[in-house]
């Protein structure tokens, strides 16, 4: 059982991959004002980011026992898309369009669910598993 699986470091390097391509295309959008493209990317992003995240979360579940699978996915989009967009802010690369402010109010937002999530994940560990192993992998 590994909380840093190979799979979770698969999903963080397409994760990076796909954010700064992400980040270059919504703001070469922004600049030419091509408001219905930046709609368009933005789903796109989240779709790629949704099934890159479940098929390498659904395999880790399958070679590491772990119950705790959504939560190591969720904390590591966080960070990565966190220092990215952060990055991408230093080196001075956003669009004029964009203002380092939405990042840090996303980040806040989103490390309260973050908390919530945490919270909740332990409290239906102990409930489902045994040391982290699902009840029914282990009587069966």
């Amino acid at each position: 059982m590994k909380i840093i699986s190979r799979n979770l470091l698969l999903f963080a390097a397409l994760l990076l991959v796909y954010t700064l391509l992400f980040r270059f295309g919504l703001g070469q959008l922004l600049t030419a004002e091509k408001w219905f493209w930046v709609i368009i990317i933005a789903i796109l992003y989240g779709g790629i980011i949704f099934i890159t995240a479940w098929t390498t979360g659904k395999r880790d579940g399958m070679e590491n026992f772990l119950f705790d699978a959504g939560f190591r996915w969720n904390f590591t989009t966080f960070l990565v898309w966190g220092a990215a967009s952060e990055a991408w802010f230093l080196l001075d690369l956003h669009s004029a369009y964009e203002s380092i402010r939405v990042v840090h109010i996303t980040l806040l937002i989103w490390s309260g669910f973050l908390l919530l999530h945490f919270l909740l994940f332990l409290i239906l560990r102990r409930r489902r598993t045994i040391k982290g192993v699902h009840k029914t992998d282990i009587f069966e």
